[in-house]
């Protein structure tokens, strides 16, 4: 089933964007799933005292299967020269690593929110 993926956004990070699906191009691929689950405009969410975006997507060619997730790091909104982009096919690596991101740059203790899809 897929559905909206589980991400731990901390209370200080304010939430832009969230239409990251669990869906994987890589071990489920159907051309109707990539279009409808997969684009440059999945995850947003900034750290306003850090000035700091956290900006996910899916870069490629959604009919041949052939891209991947990135997260771009922005700083000061420089999008031009990011501070780091961070690149994976799996899903399941790329919301580990969006997940460890997320908890480096918060400043709260361990209280989280977490995005889940109601049915």
């Amino acid at each position: 089933m897929i559905k909206l993926q589980n991400i731990n956004f901390p209370k200080d990070c304010d939430v832009i964007k969230h239409v990251f699906y669990n869906y994987d191009p890589v071990n489920s691929f159907s051309e109707e799933n990539s279009f409808e689950y997969l684009g440059e405009d999945l995850l947003q969410c900034s750290f306003k005292e850090e000035d700091l975006i956290i900006d996910l997507g899916w870069y490629g060619d959604l009919i041949s299967n052939n891209g991947e997730f990135r997260i771009y790091i922005i700083q000061n909104e420089n999008w031009e020269i990011p501070a780091n982009v961070i690149h994976s096919k799996s899903v399941e690596e790329i919301t580990s690593l969006l997940n460890k991101i997320l908890d480096y740059y918060t400043t709260t203790e361990v209280e989280t929110e977490t995005f889940i899809q109601e049915d």
